[in-house]
Order: structure tokens, then sequence, then C-alpha cells
């Protein structure tokens, strides 16, 4: 994946409009397509810019998220795609996989976000 399509994403990640987020960042629509199209290399003004606007320049960048920095390409795909949805659909999305997790957790040890190791679980060995 792309600077461009990552930063597009980010857009859509913040509920913006391309007009919308160029007047954001201080660009016009034709720069910021230009950007997003991969046919306008970013400058360090432009990525000030960004990181102002709470654009996850890290991830615009590198593909990898500024947060969670553990979390491989699928995770981390999954995670933009997420919160890139509006929040009724992030809801339903979130409903669907508790009901996945809590189905293959009865069979199967499953590894957390605090840990990659599916043996962990909180408050163990806490006492």
């Amino acid at each position: 994946m792309s600077f461009g399509t990552r930063l597009a994403e980010e857009r859509k990640r913040l509920g913006l409009k391309q007009a919308e987020f160029a007047d954001l960042v201080g660009t016009d629509v034709p720069k910021q397509s230009l950007y997003e199209n991969d046919r306008r290399e970013l400058r360090a003004d432009y990525l000030a810019r960004l990181a102002q606007a709470d654009v996850d320049i890290v991830y615009v960048l590198t593909g990898r998220r500024s947060e969670g920095e553990w979390l491989q390409e699928g995770p981390s795909e999954l995670l933009s795609c997420y919160l890139s949805l509006p929040a009724e659909m992030q809801e339903a999305l979130a409903g669907l996989a508790r009901s996945l997790r809590d189905q293959f957790s009865r069979t199967h040890g499953a590894p957390t976000l605090h840990t990659r190791r599916a043996d962990y679980r909180a408050g163990e060995g806490k006492r």
C-alpha cells in the first residue's frame, strides 16, 4: 500500500471529504489529490500540518501505526478499516468480532491485545 493510499485512508478515518481535509491542512484539492494518488512527494511542511490535524504520520510514511507498534500488516489493516467506518458500522463489526472470539475461545486459546501469548489472561497470577 502506498503513502498516498494510506493518506487517503487517514483522511477517511477522520471523516473528512477531500476538500475539507485540504482546507484543514492548508492545501487545495488538486494538490491533495496529487498527494493521495502518489503524484506529489510529501514535504516536511505538509507533514507538520498533517500532524497538527491528528493524522498518524508514522502510518502514512511506513504503513505501521504509531500506537500498537507490534501489530503486523494484517491486524493493522483491519484496525484501519474499522476506524474508517461510521460509528454504527463499527459497533456492528465489534459485535461480530466479539461473537467470533467467544466462539473460537471456547475451543482454542488466543492471544490478546496485551500479549502475543495465547496462554496469557489479564489478572492471572495476581492474588
